[in-house]
């Protein structure tokens, strides 16, 4: 879908499809910056580096990938990228018969290298097995290229329409799978629940770089803690409605701090 984004168009293609491939998102000088943020971070701070390479996700992943988390408050040009408008917009409609309010689910750099392994179709539901299923979905994935996704370095593969049943429903057949390719600074994005899987990079020297984050319903747990993950000093550098996503909020009466709004908290720091 080209620039300007019909949001009439984008909600159809979430409830038909699953997702939508949103083209020239980002700038080219946007990815690039990001990139080199990300690698300038990782070089001056080599145990985060370690502690990345360690992490749960990062298992997930395998060791032909590199990942890191807390990219808000760590890296400069995240918060502005996340408050992407149309795709923030586009969220917040998505999300709004089962939620009020949104949350961030997580914001995470992933490089897939050359080598990395197919994954197997998976929903990004499997965490939250015991929530509701059904017409409306409980979270959006984002999946960024900040540099081109192509066929051979394994750009996402989707299961256009597999969005259906309980979230332990078997994964369908890979015939049945498309593989999103795409150039720098488009962004896919798709219901948390439609099965999908990284693909296998079979480039000789081409790694995938990746902005993937996320946006949930109010009331489940978020995969990222944010609260623990983004220092309070760090938090009120931020603008209002990053920090509202970040936890810094509350449906209905979920997420109070001392009986009021959880913003109040930061008028200490």
């Amino acid at each position: 879908m080209t620039r300007p984004y019909d949001p009439a168009e984008v909600d159809a293609a979430f409830r038909d499809e699953g997702a939508v491939v949103l083209s020239g998102a980002y700038s080219r000088e946007e990815c690039e910056t990001y990139v080199e943020q990300v690698r300038t971070y990782l070089a001056d701070n080599p145990d985060e580096k370690e502690y990345a390479d360690g992490s749960l996700l990062a298992q997930f992943q395998g060791d032909t990938s590199q990942t890191m988390h807390q990219l808000i408050g760590t890296i400069p040009c995240v918060p502005d990228m996340v408050l992407h408008r149309d795709i923030v917009d586009a969220c917040r409609r998505v999300l709004a018969p089962l939620s009020d309010t949104m949350l961030l689910t997580i914001a995470e750099y992933m490089a897939r290298k050359p080598g990395a392994p197919v994954q197997e179709l998976h929903r990004d539901t499997f965490s939250w097995q015991h929530a509701p299923c059904g017409e409306n979905p409980v979270a959006i994935s984002v999946m960024s290229a900040m540099s081109d996704f192509t066929a051979e370095n394994g750009a996402t593969w989707v299961v256009p329409g597999a969005h259906t049943g309980p979230p332990t429903a078997p994964a369908p057949d890979w015939s049945e799978a498309v593989q999103a390719e795409m150039a720098q600074g488009d962004a896919l994005m798709f219901r948390a629940d439609l099965f999908h899987a990284g693909g296998a990079n079979n480039s000789a020297s081409d790694v995938r770089h990746i902005l993937s984050f996320g946006f949930q319903v109010a009331w489940l747990r978020q995969v990222e803690n944010s609260l623990l993950s983004v220092p309070p000093e760090k938090v009120v550098e931020l603008p209002p409605e990053l920090q509202e996503l970040l936890g810094y909020s509350h449906e209905l009466v979920l997420g109070l701090y001392k009986g009021g709004h959880p913003r109040n908290a930061l008028q200490q720091v």
